[in-house]
Formats: C-alpha cells, sequence, structure tokens
C-alpha cells in the first residue's frame, strides 16, 4: 500500500508506520494461527499510540490523527514550496500529491476493532475512526498548503526553538518569558521590539549586542521575543562561540526557508589566546556570501569589546610592530553590530520597583514597607542589586507561604 507513495514518502521511515505494515503483513499470512504474537505487537501499537495521543492531547481516533500528525509535520517537496506560498501551482505534483492522499487516507482508516476480533484480542476503541469519512482531495490539498504556509514544515513546523549539534536540534521547551515579564529597562525593549519587527516585515534591521551587568535582562529579553512573534514566523538559534565555524552549514539549513531566524549567542566573550571572533566578523558582515536577510545575531555579552585586552597588547611584549592594529582588530568586533543596548545594573529604588512589580505579579500580599526592608536584606547578604537577585527574592517568598 505505503510502497506507491510519491511525496510522502518519508512517512515509510516512521518506526510506528513500520511496525505497523510488518503487522499487517503478518496479519495476512497468519490464517488459523496461534495469533500470540500478533496480540502483542498489536498491544505494542497501542501503546505506542497512547503515548502519542499523550504527548499531542489527543483522546481518540488515535491512529487516523497519527497518520494526520506524520503528513502535517513531514517535509518534502510540496510542504516546502507551501511554506513560501500558500498555493501549488505544479501540475506535476499535484497529480502526485491527490494519489498519495488517497492512500494514506485508506491506511489512517484502518479498522483495529475489527483486526482485534481476528486476532481473538479485545478491542480498544480509542484506535480507530468512529466513522467513515469521505475526502474532498482539492480541499484537502488547500487545507495542507494553507497549513504548511502558516506554520511551517518539517522542524520548522514543530519546533520554534533550536541548538545547533552539527544540525539544527529542535528544543521541546524552549524558556517561557514575556516581554511584559521584565520590569524596567523600556528603552531598551523598545529598540529591541522595533527592530524585531522591522526584521519580521522583510525591512532593513541590524544585529544587536545586549551588553551590560550580569543579572539584567540581557537574555531574557532576546528569549522574550520568540514568545511575542513566534506566530509571525520568527525562529530562535542558540550558537555558542565554539561553533561559529559551522556558521555558514547553519545560513545554507535555513536561508532558503519562509520563516526568519534570530542566531542568539549569548554570554558571548572572547580570551585573548580565542580566535573564534574571525568567523564572527565573517558571520556579521559576510564572505563573499551575502548573510541572508532571513537572519540577523543578537548576542548579549558583560564585556563591552568582547574580547579581552591586557596590558600585554599595548605595551607591544611580543614585538609585532603595527602594534595599533592589533589592538584595533580585536577591539572593532563590537562595531561591526549596528545596534549596541546597554543593560547596568539598577539602582536602589529602580530595584525596589522591579521587586514590587514581581510581587505584585506573583500576588504577594505584604505591607510595602515589610517588602522593600526584605528586599534590601535579600539583595545584601546575596547578589547584589539586580533583576535577578529580585526575582530570586521573590521566589523565595513565595517559597514561604
Amino acid at each position: 500500500m505505503l510502497n506507491r507513495l510519491l511525496i510522502y514518502r518519508n512517512l515509510l521511515k516512521d518506526d510506528l508506520v513500520q511496525k505497523v505494515l510488518n503487522f499487517l503483513k503478518e496479519l495476512d499470512q497468519s490464517g488459523e494461527k496461534d495469533h500470540c504474537s500478533l496480540q502483542n505487537q498489536y498491544s505494542e501499537i497501542a501503546a505506542s499510540l497512547l503515548k502519542f495521543g499523550f504527548e499531542e492531547n489527543v483522546k481518540d481516533a488515535l491512529w487516523e490523527n497519527y497518520i494526520k500528525h506524520l503528513i502535517l509535520q513531514d517535509e518534502n517537496i510540496f510542504s516546502l514550496s507551501c511554506e513560501k506560498s500558500n498555493h501549488c501551482t505544479d501540475s506535476t505534483i499535484k497529480e502526485a500529491l491527490k494519489r498519495d492522499l488517497i492512500i494514506l487516507n485508506d491506511f489512517s482508516c484502518l479498522d483495529w476493532d475489527v483486526i482485534a476480533s481476528k486476532i481473538g484480542i479485545e478491542p480498544l476503541t480509542f484506535l480507530s475512526t468512529k466513522e467513515e469519512k469521505k475526502i474532498n482531495i482539492d480541499d484537502e490539498i488547500f487545507k495542507l498548503a494553507d497549513y504548511y504556509y502558516k506554520n511551517g514544515c518539517g522542524i520548522m513546523g514543530k519546533y520554534q526553538a533550536f541548538r545547533w549539534d552539527n544540525g539544527l536540534k529542535g528544543i521541546e521547551k524552549p524558556d517561557s518569558v514575556r516581554l511584559e515579564d521584565l520590569i524596567g529597562y523600556e528603552d531598551q525593549k523598545k529598540t529591541l521590539i522595533e527592530n524585531t519587527e522591522a526584521f519580521l516585515q522583510g525591512k532593513k534591521a541590524n544585529n544587536i549586542l545586549l551588553f551590560g551587568d550580569r543579572g539584567t535582562g540581557k537574555s531574557s529579553s532576546v528569549k522574550a521575543l520568540l514568545n511575542e512573534y513566534a506566530h509571525r514566523g520568527l525562529r530562535l538559534i542558540e550558537l555558542s562561540k565554539h561553533q561559529l565555524i559551522d556558521f555558514n552549514k547553519i545560513i545554507s539549513q535555513i536561508k532558503d526557508r519562509n520563516r526568519y531566524f534570530i542566531i542568539f549567542m549569548d554570554d558571548l566573550s572572547f580570551e585573548e589566546f580565542e580566535t573564534e571572533y574571525k568567523y564572527m566578523k565573517a558571520a556579521i558582515e559576510g564572505g563573499i556570501e551575502k548573510k541572508p536577510d532571513n537572519v540577523l545575531i543578537y548576542a548579549t555579552s558583560n564585556r563591552r569589546h568582547l574580547i579581552k585586552e591586557t596590558w600585554n597588547d599595548r605595551q607591544n611584549s611580543d614585538g609585532e610592530v603595527h602594534i595599533s592594529d592589533s589592538i584595533q582588530e580585536k577591539i572593532s568586533l563590537a562595531d561591526r553590530f549596528g545596534i549596541t543596548l546597554t543593560y547596568t545594573s539598577p539602582n536602589q529604588k529602580e530595584y525596589l520597583e522591579i521587586v514590587e512589580g514581581l510581587a505584585k505579579k506573583h500576588g504577594i500580599d505584604m505591607p510595602p514597607e515589610e517588602l522593600q526592608r526584605k528586599a534590601l536584606q535579600w539583595e545584601m547578604w546575596h547578589n547584589g542589586r539586580s533583576g535577578r537577585t529580585a526575582q530570586q527574592f521573590i521566589d523565595y517568598m513565595l517559597g514561604q507561604q
């Protein structure tokens, strides 16, 4: 049945689909034999579908919904073309697609109750489709094209955030922080929003360096952008400085996708002996190949110039003739970012405003004077004044309730 697929041939690689195909083949050849093996396979398939239903919050018709899930997540010539444009004009692809959808509809409508009766096992009603459905192929194609256009396909449709590990790996549960959760730094957030909005509208936008003291919300500000704009096609790729050598590989995988990518480099800085900053310069400015318009770099750092500079650099201890050139090469990396946002530690008034805002958000009912007194004690005993310290104090207070 499925070996005739053309567009959705990737479904043949799915482990559960293969288990079902092998099960059906053995069932067809079983005759009146002992059905112990088939009963075991049936139960394994049911267990896998129960897990799928739990993870995807699906309650019934698990087999049909599983096949639909595979179709929506599949990356193929049709879904990739629809990701860029919400319709497919290639008549050849459409012809093959109609054929595939008929095959997959039949495969998704297996009657697991009847199969259970054949092998002498109690039917599990949540596996099968409750009623026979006739599909309108043209209507299904339109719905699929619209879905791929709005949500993306393959890994881009399944995940919103990624890390690089010799390939893009989806992050199941990215940080859920929102911009409204970050109290203070309004000018910085405004600039981030304006730049990201321009980016998502296809206008010119800048790479951004968020520089400043620890715990001031630099990383959270970038992560919050994903939760604000993922529905508009924004995707976040986390990259470490040691992976900069793979920057061109990453670009090759995302440059033709109809999504907008922020490559996020957290806590970025380079020691004097590290040379990855040269890759960073090429990544920002582009080499022979221009950096795609759907890619920006947002980086955070505690160092203004990113690269550690020592007095030895200025004293020319290694005998370099053009010492100023060496110094300029090191301190010029930050200048490659079009926008630099500074996050400084809050003063006492700002720190207390953050505490009061977080307390209100989390429903902490305490006289303002007592809250302020305890918050000031906390910052003296722990990590100094910062948004992170304020959040840690609020977490402590919540734990005491």
